[in-house]
């Protein structure tokens, strides 16, 4: 879990690292922040606070962190490479590309979601019903309210995900050089548009805008966590809240945890 001022990482063993983040500069740059964000997000899931603590992590633990999603990720790119060679080779019509792309993804999604260990879904369930239950006043102690809360959350990454997909076939038309500009920031931009949209759920542009990612969330990257996986949720909420609040005061405006 991690605000923008603080962060927690809670483990099944029962233990919690926290910390804080130093002010940003960027905090009121539109797209700038948001690759900041995911910079940080990024640390804080590969990094060494990842598998105990800042200095006290193990390789072999960090090691496993990383092929729990590196596997999947490359097995899901061996899909997509091999569909597309042999979709080539089939020479299909002009007017079949769009399917034979959603094709691809499809397939590449289904082996992504089978090759990821399911307990990862399921901690990212009770990631997202911990941030729900925060929002909606439900003590985070109260097991049974938190596990009554949805795991499917407007501010998820996985919304950016589906956007970035259909943008990219647009950004690859671009010169090399211009691409390695433009895809950073379309990604920060689309994570704009869609953080106002969260802001503003109920709206038609809003739920059209949202709904791919919702889809995705409940079908492929959330899975309903049992009781323990939800407590470690929570406790990883708990810490990043106190943390947060310890830096701005307890007066200060609640953050929007992630």
């Amino acid at each position: 879990m991690r605000t923008a001022r603080a962060w927690a990482i809670a483990r099944a063993d029962g233990e919690v690292t926290s910390g804080t983040f130093p002010p940003s500069r960027w905090s009121r740059v539109p797209v700038i922040r948001v690759l900041v964000g995911l910079v940080q997000g990024l640390r804080l899931g590969f990094g060494p606070r990842a598998s105990g603590g800042a200095a006290g992590g193990s390789d072999p633990a960090r090691r496993t962190r990383r092929a729990a999603l590196w596997r999947p990720l490359l097995g899901a790119e061996a899909i997509v490479l091999l569909a597309g060679w042999a979709l080539g080779r089939a020479q299909l019509p002009a007017w079949a590309r769009p399917f034979e792309t959603a094709g691809i993804w499809v397939l590449a999604l289904a082996a992504f979601r089978l090759l990821t260990p399911a307990a990862l879904w399921r901690y990212h369930g009770a990631e997202h019903k911990a941030v729900a239950a925060h929002e909606t006043g439900v003590a985070l102690d109260d097991l049974d309210g938190v596990l009554a809360c949805p795991r499917v959350h407007p501010r998820c990454g996985t919304n950016l995900m589906v956007w970035v997909v259909v943008l990219l076939p647009l950004l690859a038309r671009l010169p090399g050089a211009a691409q390695v500009l433009a895809i950073p920031l379309a990604l920060g931009a689309v994570a704009e548009v869609l953080g106002l949209a969260a802001r503003h759920p109920s709206t038609l542009p809003a739920w059209i805008l949202l709904l791919p990612g919702r889809l995705l969330q409940r079908f492929v990257t959330t899975r309903e966590p049992v009781p323990a996986e939800q407590q470690v949720g929570c406790r990883a909420l708990a810490a990043c809240l106190a943390a947060h609040r310890a830096v701005l005061g307890a007066n200060a405006p609640e953050p929007s945890p992630v």
